[in-house]
């Protein structure tokens, strides 16, 4: 298996988007608070335009150059957090790898690009986002050495 971790394209967006709807329907799948909404697809495939086309997101993909197909995703915004040291963080908002490439250091390639990616852009620190109750999610990041940093919570408004 050789891959190779690239900066996403236009090309390809059906992929992305593909495996972006798949982590959307994985969350909803592990948290009862994430319920999609019912034009997912159409909904991701434009988010992952305008991400590409970002000069503040990136996104990163890695290749599969023996099928050429990609195995991975992972999509950051590059954030200014104006009232704290270091000034410039990395947000990891989605990050997917299907299931046949898993535990195969995939994930951690491109968590170790992102963070390139970040020291590049002159980011202090990179973060990530993901869904309470994902375990997978969890576990991953405290292996590579995350910390907690920020709590939200939850309550729906009744109207």
């Amino acid at each position: 298996m050789r891959i190779t971790i690239r900066y996403g394209e236009e090309r390809d967006l059906d992929e992305i988007t593909d495996m972006v709807v798949k982590l959307k329907l994985l969350n909803e799948e592990l948290d009862p608070h994430f319920k999609v909404v019912d034009d997912l697809e159409d909904q991701v495939r434009r988010y992952v335009e305008d991400a590409i086309r970002s000069g503040d997101t990136i996104v990163l993909v890695a290749e599969d150059e023996d099928t050429q197909t990609l195995a991975g995703v992972i999509i950051a915004k590059l954030i200014d957090r104006i009232f704290y040291k270091p000034r410039m963080k990395v947000l990891i908002t989605d990050f997917y790898v299907k299931p046949v490439y898993r535990r195969k250091r995939l994930g951690t390639l491109l968590l170790e690009r992102i963070e390139a990616e970040a020291s590049r852009r002159g980011a202090g620190i990179v973060t990530a986002v993901y869904p309470a109750y994902n375990s997978i999610a969890e576990h991953f990041y405290e292996t590579h050495g995350f910390d907690k940093l920020q709590v939200e919570r939850y309550k729906p408004v009744t109207g």
